[in-house]
């Protein structure tokens, strides 16, 4: 991509009805922030432009962001996270997987606590493709290896506690155990920031008597908060 088809994208991307203030773009092709900025939005489905995100993505890899600077590092991160998840949905794991291995090894070079990057999420998007890659058992013994480290530290709101748990959850659903399944996703839910409106939604969803846990799982999924809205101490 050179700088006049970055201008012509840009220009496109502005006209959309999410209508993304001008200044994102202001810098320039040269610019690293402004080339992962326009991937995010060339991926939406408005525009759909998906192999061009992905080039732009592509081209930030090897930028290494500002480390005193926890947003810039969180740009980074981001960028490295919706490759990953592109890639995902083509199937082709084997990039995905390398590209959400960068995200959390920057990520989690440093100890700032993210606005918006959730380490546990990068680290259950890790497992899950290894699950589809076939490669479980190195997937548990991650989660394993995390809840180990991480299950005594004095903190109420713990991402890596409720996405190992939820990870543990999800494979216990796949094996046909819905007591353990359940019992995991309690677990993970303890570690989550939860209201009592929160508390009565998810009450209902797991006093559910059948023996369906894929749903169950669901209707859990929906009464939870949405992580990114919530409180996290890591």
């Amino acid at each position: 991509m050179d700088k006049e088809e970055f201008s012509v994208l840009v220009d496109m991307v502005l006209a959309i009805k999410a209508n993304p203030p001008k200044d994102l773009f202001a810098k320039g092709y040269e610019d690293w922030h402004c080339r992962a900025r326009l991937a995010h939005f060339l991926a939406m489905p408005e525009l759909n432009r998906i192999n061009k995100a992905k080039e732009l993505f592509l081209s930030v890899i090897d930028i290494e962001p500002d480390e005193e600077s926890s947003e810039d590092i969180e740009e980074k991160v981001y960028a490295m996270q919706h490759l990953s998840q592109l890639e995902k949905d083509e199937e082709d794991y084997e990039n995905a997987l390398a590209h959400i291995n960068i995200a959390i090894e920057t990520a989690e070079s440093y100890d700032f606590l993210y606005k918006y990057i959730l380490r546990g999420e990068l680290w259950a998007e890790r497992w899950n493709l290894l699950h589809r890659m076939e490669q479980t058992d190195e997937a548990q013994a991650e989660v394993d290896e995390r809840i180990e480290v991480y299950k005594d530290i004095p903190i109420d709101h713990n991402s890596y506690l409720y996405y190992g748990y939820r990870f543990k959850a999800q494979l216990a659903a796949e094996k046909g155990v819905p007591l353990i399944a359940k019992d995991y996703m309690h677990m993970a839910l303890k570690y989550m920031e939860l209201k009592s409106r929160d508390k009565e939604r998810l009450d209902k969803a797991f006093a559910a008597e059948h023996e369906n846990i894929s749903w169950i799982l669901a209707e859990i999924d929906k009464a939870t908060p949405n992580p990114d809205n919530l409180h996290w101490d890591i």
